[in-house]
């Protein structure tokens, strides 16, 4: 099968396709021929083992940590394509069932191949009118959104709830699953994605450039799902309502953050998303009864992978990058 292999992380590789065997599943796997994928920057991360030094303490953040002695490594977690084979104890899907999930985040996901060996429990039928495309997209970060605002947090009707990066994968995801969730959503994001931020079901948009958090009226804030990493969180302090949660979600937060905003009283703490099989059920119906769609910024064939790596990398991209299988896959 095509596959894109490496022998050890480098942010330098080339991400060139290449010949690699097809995996063996294990009972309760699947193994699942790959109609589109999608990358996060978490991918870009892990590729380069992103490393943070802050308050005299290091924090790789991504993946990477999980492939220490790992040789050889397929990067990737979101696929989206049909199942070929199932293992002996799978009772979920048969061959020739559209599928589409996160697969094993954080850890291996071997998902940047033709055909990938994936637990059936990090799988969802795809619904039949959704693209494999689409599906792709909304995987790890669709489950990222939904994780925080209903497993680690419970978003109510009428909860005031302010998301950062509102366009990007996540974000555009957040907002949308928010409002079906019945939160008055504000978007905090930079002027060029106001129109979009609003389409997507934002009540309020605030612009980075123009809204000054410090003099700004308190927005009574329920709930802060900060994608976007921009501000520390005592940025967001005048604006929350006691108590009220702030999920912080690009990299760790150092011990000496967590104490300084205990300390202060903020609730403030990072979250990962996992592979979850309920979650991914959740998103199969949010995508087959409208409640979200998948915004697609580009689509790339496999060939061109670090092209896509660099896309994601400039950091403005409008919802999902997604990359297309050759045909043959």
């Amino acid at each position: 099968m095509k596959a894109i292999v490496l022998e050890k992380l480098d942010p330098a590789a080339p991400l060139a396709v290449t010949e690699a065997a097809v995996p063996d599943i294990a009972a309760d796997e699947v193994l699942v021929k790959t109609h589109a994928l999608a990358i996060n920057p978490v991918d870009i991360k892990t590729l380069e083992d992103y490393t943070i030094v802050r308050d005299g303490e290091t924090i790789r953040g991504s993946a990477a940590s999980l492939l220490d002695g790992v040789s050889p490594i397929i990067l990737g977690w979101d696929i989206a394509g049909v199942v070929t084979a199932v293992g002996t104890d799978v009772t979920k899907f048969k061959a020739g069932d559209a599928v589409f999930g996160m697969v094993r985040f954080p850890g291996h996901g071997k998902a940047y191949a033709e055909y990938v060996a994936a637990p059936a429990a990090h799988l969802a039928a795809k619904p039949a009118h959704i693209s494999f495309d689409a599906a792709a997209g909304a995987t790890l970060a669709a489950v990222t959104a939904w994780q925080c605002l209903t497993r680690h947090y419970s978003v109510k009707a009428g909860d005031r709830v302010l998301i950062t990066a509102p366009t990007g994968g996540v974000g555009h995801y957040a907002v949308q699953m928010a409002k079906h969730l019945g939160a008055y959503v504000i978007a905090l994001t930079s002027g060029g994605n106001t129109a979009l931020a609003t389409e997507l079901g934002a009540n309020e948009v605030l612009d980075y450039a123009t809204f000054d958090a410090a003099t700004a009226a308190p927005l009574q804030l329920d709930f802060v799902l900060d994608a976007g990493g921009r501000n520390d969180a005592t940025w967001f302090a005048r604006h929350l309502k006691p108590g009220a949660p702030l999920f912080y979600l690009p990299s760790g937060l150092t011990k000496v953050q967590q104490q300084r905003y205990a300390a202060q009283g903020l609730n403030a703490a990072f979250k990962m998303v996992t592979s979850e099989e309920s979650a991914i059920e959740d998103i199969a119906r949010l995508l087959h009864d409208g409640s979200i769609v998948t915004k697609i910024a580009g689509v790339y064939p496999f060939t061109e992978m670090k092209a896509a790596f660099a896309a994601q990398h400039k950091g403005t991209a409008q919802g999902k990058i997604i990359i297309r299988m050759p045909a043959s896959a």
